[in-house]
């Protein structure tokens, strides 16, 4: 019996629809609250309005993860299109919820064998993850291989980001007021780096310039060869140039996408991150 396979993963990934249509990866929003008012990331807003939105609006916005039924929704979908098994390639399991509520939308469906990833990556260092492993779907893998596959790049991946402020991180509880007053010293741009280990968000540097902190983020992502990479920005097209234009000699033309809305918000505007896979050995 020929089992189907399929990926699911969440709009945290910054897989563009494009790609996830093309490799029949399912997308699970996450929510964006301006006070009372819910909306869906990327179905209600993109990233366009979001930043609009945010410069203008009063309210603060905050994010929370799909429920439980939304999952078990998604999961029904994927099982009635002809899934035998979905492996779901998740957000940083302690940077949301979003990876609980997959787990426990499993005991709410039947007609399919689910299995999750914690990716303990966000943006594309995650979506690579479910990338990699929708190809494995595609070509009539397994959901043990398509896992394995997953855990392995999303083990290797890499991400620096550089935020135009961290009041925004601070704000939405993913820096701490100690990491806040040391980044936003003496007026210098911290490099910021996500890992599977608390504190989780960390500042890797800190240097001077923006154009020096572009710089140096090239420069610690390229010390060994590159495999893949991918930049992402809000309200940041400019550097996100500028780090594509320092990568050409390393990495040919690689892509540039806005970051998801949910991200947006606990980030800010004039953010631009990098994420890549060094070459394997």
């Amino acid at each position: 019996m020929i089992m189907t396979l399929r990926i699911l993963t969440d709009t945290a990934s910054d897989i563009p629809d494009s790609t996830a249509e093309e490799l029949g990866i399912g997308l699970i929003e996450l929510n964006i609250h301006f006070g009372d008012e819910m909306l869906k990331d990327r179905r209600d807003i993109d990233t366009r309005q979001f930043f609009e939105r945010l410069a203008t609006d009063s309210v603060h916005p905050a994010t929370s993860q799909p429920s439980p039924g939304e999952f078990a929704e998604a999961y029904q979908s994927l099982i009635d299109d002809g899934a035998d098994e979905i492996l779901f390639v998740s957000i940083h399991g302690s940077l949301s919820g979003t990876l609980d509520s997959a787990k426990q939308a499993i005991e709410l469906v039947s007609g399919a064998r689910i299995d999750t990833v914690d990716t303990h990556r966000v943006s594309f260092a995650q979506g690579v993850a479910a990338v990699r492993a929708a190809e494995i779907a595609k070509n009539g893998g397994t959901l043990d291989e398509a896992k394995a596959v997953a855990e392995e790049v999303a083990e290797r991946s890499n991400s620096l980001v550089i935020a135009d402020t961290l009041e925004y991180l601070k704000k939405g509880g993913r820096l701490n007021q100690s990491q806040y007053l040391l980044g936003s010293m003496m007026r210098v741009k911290p490099i910021l780096g996500v890992g599977a280990e608390p504190p989780y968000v960390t500042i890797a540097t800190r240097v001077r310039t923006l154009k020096k902190a572009l710089a140096t983020m090239v420069d610690m992502a390229t010390q060994q060869k590159i495999e893949w990479a991918a930049i992402v920005h809000g309200e940041g097209l400019e550097n996100a140039q500028a780090v594509q234009e320092l990568l050409q000699p390393h990495l040919p033309d690689v892509p540039i996408y806005d970051v998801t809305p949910v991200l947006g918000v606990h980030l800010g505007p004039g953010t631009v991150g990098l994420h890549w896979l060094p070459a394997k050995d």
